[in-house]
């Protein structure tokens, strides 16, 4: 079945069911049951953990007494809510890959604090401070490589001692993992580099003048924002075979790798105040139609899309259809669901201002 994960304008968060209409409501604006607050609240943001069956909701005070909390929402579990933590802000939220924990995001005294929250326990454990501040998490969700400053570094979710890969880091966002457990990232002479938990430094790639990079699942290709005859492209790189493929000659404002890494979908500028999706298989490129973007995911899901690629799904399961949070012709807030193919309609969602795909 498909189902989308929505924070709607008045700050409801819910499940749609795009074929029928249907929504089911996670968290609504008002004080949260069993809140300390008694003012109003919202949710700011949201994120779904297929694996664990449940979608976590930032709750933001907008009046002095208003809820400041993350609940988690349990479609597993007879469609209960609970509190996973109190008097928290966040407004970033990564599930892990098994499930079991939720990172996010928040302001603090020192600057941002990356925390991670077990879903079943609800122990909150802050692993750094400091800003900028990005990260992954492993695979196997036993550990988080993070990104501040020049520094990258894993920390072991369950406690030990940081592993410290280098202090030399560039000035890209997110880290990436691949398969066999190393780290990439961008040094700061602009090469992509790989560092494994051995010790171990392996170059990928030399210089990627942009700093923004994303790899696909399988950990053989990687697309790169560079410089191409000196203007703008998008490039993937084969990092097993050495090949550089040109997707796109033009600035794009952010790609996103489908689940299984057969397709790249990028967001490129189509008139003055529209973009499209363009979508490449390795053998040709397909232009959808354009869209007018949401101004919240313009703002705060774009220029970070590294990081939430990682942690929410632009891409359906199955890899054939996008979803990006727009404006429509009267200015409303909307979904707006692309199929990659140019026979299909585009489907559009009233009452979206943020949106992503969530499946089991």
């Amino acid at each position: 079945m498909r189902r989308l994960l929505l924070v709607e304008p008045d700050g409801r968060a819910t499940l749609c069911d795009p074929d029928s209409g249907v929504r089911a409501t996670l968290d609504a604006p008002g004080a949260a049951e069993g809140g300390a607050g008694g003012g109003r609240s919202v949710v700011r943001t949201a994120a779904w953990s297929a694996p664990g069956g449940w979608a976590a909701c930032a709750l933001d005070a907008v009046e002095l007494d208003g809820t400041r909390e993350l609940r988690l929402h349990h479609r597993a579990d007879r469609d209960t809510t609970e509190v996973l933590a109190s008097e928290l802000t966040a407004f970033y939220l990564c599930p892990s890959p098994c499930g079991r924990f939720l990172a996010h995001l928040s302001p603090g005294p020192l600057g941002l604090e990356l925390g991670v929250s077990e879903v079943g326990s609800g122990e909150l454990r802050v692993l750094e401070r400091g800003q900028p501040l990005f990260w992954a998490w492993s695979a196997d969700s036993s550990a988080v490589a993070v990104h501040v400053e020049d520094r990258l570094f894993v920390v072991p979710v369950e406690g030990g001692e940081p592993r410290v890969l280098t202090e030399e880091a560039g000035s890209f966002l997110a880290p990436w993992w691949t398969p066999d457990n190393s780290v990439v990232m961008l040094s700061a002479d602009n090469r992509l580099l790989a560092y494994g938990l051995d010790g171990s430094v392996t170059e990928l790639a030399g210089r990627c003048h942009s700093g923004r990079f994303a790899l696909d699942a399988t950990g053989r290709r990687v697309a790169v924002a560079d410089l191409v005859d000196d203007g703008p492209a998008l490039v993937v790189l084969d990092l097993l075979t050495g090949e550089r493929d040109v997707v796109a000659r033009e600035r794009t404002g952010g790609f996103f790798w489908s689940p299984e890494g057969r397709r790249l979908a990028a967001l490129v500028v189509a008139d003055e105040d529209r973009v499209q999706w363009i979508v490449s298989d390795g053998e040709g490129v397909l232009r959808l139609p354009p869209f007018r973007p949401g101004q919240t995911w313009a703002r705060e899901v774009l220029p970070f899309f590294e990081q939430y690629s990682q942690s929410h799904a632009v891409w359906s399961a199955d890899g054939t259809q996008l979803v990006a949070a727009a404006i429509d012709d009267e200015g409303a807030p909307e979904a707006v669901i692309h199929t990659a193919d140019p026979a299909a309609d585009t489907e559009r969602i009233s009452g979206a201002r943020l949106a992503w795909w969530a499946s089991e």
